[in-house]
């Protein structure tokens, strides 16, 4: 990474699950306050260089938007006053990241520390002028982060993270981001079309998903129902063999997703069996197993795991979720998964394991299959602005503030889970945490400041220290079988061409499912995908990957 010459990756969309899950998880009952003596920068007596006598004030995006943090709330005064920093928090709709972002960036505005939600963005950062170099003396001051990332594996996962030789994206190792996502099937209509288990091959998930649609599974009388929508798509890719794209919708976050053959890394969305998947999805979509308007996607507002085509009995399957999503509870006190939350108040007769319950991802003709999984070190992460390094007393006091935290159990636990007693209490039987009721939704969570500081760092050990054994099983068991992102170097190919390229494979795949084109539409596809720039990414990947 200089660092071992690269820092390791971070999965941004799905930490804050497990913010919930860290509340929720056993902690061994140890009381969540901050140390009074975790650092010398901390006990040290303050000092002109060292603690300013006015505090620096600085502009916050380091943290998952799902509300705004409330500047008076106990956690971030407190964090005011440990590391003499005025925060100024900045609001950008999570639905509507890059939109609004992309304005306000465009215009010249700014935030000091911002979260990186795609590593692919980085580049265009850098031309604008966005983003800073992270310094070697700059890790220096946060072992305990650059630590975590080794730790998880992360060497190879950091090249993104560099333009020409320089590291801009500070990525995190994140223990929850190892599990994958899942398959959620309501299994009260597999038995109300005469299916005694959740399906596990395309051919029994095609006959599943045939009944769904024809058979009345949720005994209205009317045929209102269908097999599946958009976030089960990855899946049936992963039973051919690789993931193509992040998202198969009009809107959202478009990746493109790379895979590596006879050792060179190419585009998963122009390989031969996709063409495969397509054909068979085309077909789906002609017999009417799969909601018309997979386009728009499943989730229509507020939290972005929630499925309301599911909730609503609208779809049978749902995907692009991990377990934990969809755990019920565990222990006394424990609410469930925020999915499972929003889905029993939707049905509440429902029981996790007789009317829903999780399944395996479907396994193609050639024995393939494998959900998404973003790895312990994610696509995301945290980047230094420029307007931020200008100020010293700025960079000091934030790397100050990360090392703290991250180096400190209790200071750790204390800036994700809060205060025992106010925001939680411990479960004396079984060490777990239990969120206090005005805190089990997400958005409350980020309200109260909690998750909002760490600068979205998972330190693993602690997590496991944190972490209920319950929970940890639960994940495990659905464990199955996934593919990892595969990350490749930043280049001036891809910062010219892959917003055009993840818009032109989108719209033909969404094409040749729906079936507005035909399924040999895929080879012109390719050849155009590969003319408008793709093929010079891939070239310049693999000279960047031959060179290191």
């Amino acid at each position: 990474m200089k660092m071992s010459k690269r820092v390791s990756r971070f999965s941004s969309v799905i930490l804050v699950v497990f913010i919930c899950l860290f509340m929720l998880a056993g902690c061994g009952g140890q009381k969540a306050e901050p140390s009074t003596s975790s650092t010398a920068a901390t006990t040290a007596a303050p000092t002109e260089t060292q603690q300013p006598a006015e505090p620096v004030t600085v502009d916050w995006l380091a943290y998952n938007t799902y509300a705004q943090p409330d500047p008076e709330s106990e956690i971030i005064q407190r964090a005011s006053k440990d590391y003499n920093i005025n925060f100024k928090f900045w609001f950008v709709d999570d639905q509507k990241w890059d939109e609004v972002l992309g304005v306000k960036l465009a215009s010249g505005e700014m935030p000091d520390v911002m979260k990186i939600k795609d590593s692919g963005t980085i580049p265009k950062y850098v031309s604008m002028g966005v983003v800073a170099p992270i310094t070697d003396d700059m890790l220096k001051k946060i072992p305990a982060v650059t630590n975590a990332i080794e730790q998880m594996g992360g060497k190879d996962m950091t090249i993104d993270g560099y333009v020409n030789g320089k590291l801009y994206l500070l990525k995190t190792a994140n223990l929850s981001a190892s599990y994958p996502t899942v398959l959620v099937w309501r299994t009260d209509w597999l038995k109300n079309v005469g299916i005694s288990k959740m399906p596990e091959t395309i051919p029994e998930m095609e006959d599943a998903l045939t009944r769904f649609r024809n058979n009345d599974p949720d005994k209205n009388g009317v045929k209102d129902t269908f097999g599946m929508s958009n976030t089960v798509i990855s899946a049936i890719f992963g039973a051919y063999g690789a993931i193509p794209l992040k998202e198969f919708r009009g809107s959202g976050t478009q990746n493109l997703f790379w895979t590596k053959k006879d050792g060179k890394y190419v585009f998963a969305v122009i390989q031969p069996e996709m063409k495969e998947a397509l054909a068979l999805l085309a077909k789906w979509y002609k017999d009417g197993l799969i909601d018309p308007e997979f386009v728009t996607g499943e989730n229509t507002g507020g939290y972005w795991a929630q499925s309301q085509a599911f909730e609503n009995s609208k779809i049978g399957v749902t995907g692009m979720v991990q377990a934990a999503h969809y755990s019920p509870p565990l222990f006394e006190g424990h609410a469930g998964g925020g999915c499972y939350q929003t889905y029993i108040k939707a049905n509440p007769d429902a029981k996790f394991g007789e009317t829903f319950d999780i399944g395996k991802p479907p396994t193609g003709p050639a024995g393939k299959s494998g959900t998404h999984c973003w790895g312990g070190i994610g696509i995301g992460g945290a980047a230094f602005t420029t307007k931020f390094v200008k100020d010293q007393r700025k960079v000091d006091a934030v790397l100050n503030m990360i090392n703290d935290i991250t180096s400190n159990y209790d200071k750790y636990r204390y800036y994700r889970s809060g205060e025992e007693g106010k925001h939680y209490t411990v479960d004396p039987k079984s060490g777990a945490i239990i969120a206090a009721k005005e805190y089990t939704q997400i958005a409350d969570l980020t309200k109260a400041g909690l998750g909002v500081l760490n600068v979205m760092f998972s330190i693993p050990d602690f997590d496991k220290k944190a972490g209920s054994t319950l929970g940890t099983q639960f994940a495990e068991k659905y464990k199955y079988t996934y593919y990892t992102d595969v990350l490749v170097p930043a280049t001036d190919a891809a910062t010219k061409y892959s917003a055009d390229l993840k818009k032109l494979a989108l719209d033909a795949y969404v094409q040749i499912i729906s079936g507005a084109k035909p399924v040999d539409y895929f080879d012109e596809f390719v050849n155009t995908f590969n003319e408008k720039g793709g093929a010079e990414i891939v070239k310049q990947v693999n000279e960047a990957v031959a060179a290191q």
